[in-house]
């Protein structure tokens, strides 16, 4: 983003004023860019600035104090969701050629589809999270979602059980210098160190070519919108989810009218 700024601004980049760096998000809207895209490229025009105050070049700021309103639409795109049945598909039919991968994964995508966990969630899962007794998972709490206890599905046990003696035993070996991190961790990487949330979309669609690549905030959100469709308590659901607010799964929530408006638009769309 700076340098397609860089490359705007020409030679007059370090010199310029707040109306410069306002006339360059002017054009940038001329674009149609998504407001979150707008904000992501003054923050980055602002780390270019302060780069140039750090390394001594300029005595002034020329955009700290600019900041953008426009409303990011934050809402649930509850037509857009995986059913169900794509996701037990998806678990069942997912391949890899490596045994141990294919453990792994499955193991990331059943806590992904019967829990509808974050990423982060799923990076930070340690062993004593999981009371394969209790037919348990506990998940830590964090910026965005609260702690909780949930109940792990029958399959899920098993699969548990074989990963946590089998493939994650084989996983950590590779690893010749363990941190205690990567020995509590529950998931980890091919080479033994704890797996990265950003690694895990990519992670669960390394299996058979051409299947169809699945986003894991997009399993999550399929999850919540699901049940709250068949009709579970709101409040169970946000305990479930791990939400702070009520009005957070509130927006899952769709309503009989747009159901009815989101399968015209699919099968008899309007011109």
């Amino acid at each position: 983003m700076i340098k397609q700024y860089l490359a705007y601004m020409g030679d007059s980049a370090k010199t310029a004023v707040y109306q410069d760096v306002l006339n360059y998000i002017g054009y940038l809207r001329t674009k149609q860019l998504h407001p979150k895209t707008l904000r992501n490229t003054l923050f980055a025009i602002k780390i270019y600035y302060r780069w140039l105050v750090l390394t001594g070049q300029r005595n002034d700021h020329p955009c700290q104090d600019l900041h953008l309103h426009d409303k990011i639409n934050r809402s649930i795109a509850v037509e857009n969701l995986y059913n169900m049945k794509e996701l037990e598909e998806f678990l069942e039919q997912y391949e890899h050629k490596s045994d141990y991968v294919k453990q792994r994964d499955k193991t990331i995508i059943s806590l992904l589809i019967y829990q509808a966990l974050t990423v982060l969630e799923i990076s930070q899962l340690e062993i004593n999270n999981i009371d394969l007794e209790k037919g348990s998972v506990y998940i830590k709490s964090n910026v965005k979602t609260k702690s909780r206890t949930l109940p792990l599905k029958p399959n899920q046990i098993m699969m548990l059980h074989n990963y946590i003696t089998e493939t994650r035993t084989v996983l950590l070996s590779r690893n010749k210098n363990p941190s205690h991190e990567d020995q509590n961790a529950l998931i980890l990487s091919q080479t033994g160190t704890r797996i990265l949330q950003h690694g895990i979309s990519r992670q669960i669609n390394q299996g058979k070519p051409g299947h169809r690549k699945m986003q894991p905030i997009k399993i999550r959100q399929s999850v919540i919108a699901h049940l709250l469709k068949q009709n579970h308590d709101l409040r169970i659901v946000q305990v479930f989810a791990g939400h702070k607010r009520a009005a957070s799964t509130e927006e899952y929530r769709q309503t009989g009218l747009e159901e009815l408006k989101t399968a015209i638009q699919k099968h008899h769309p309007l011109q």
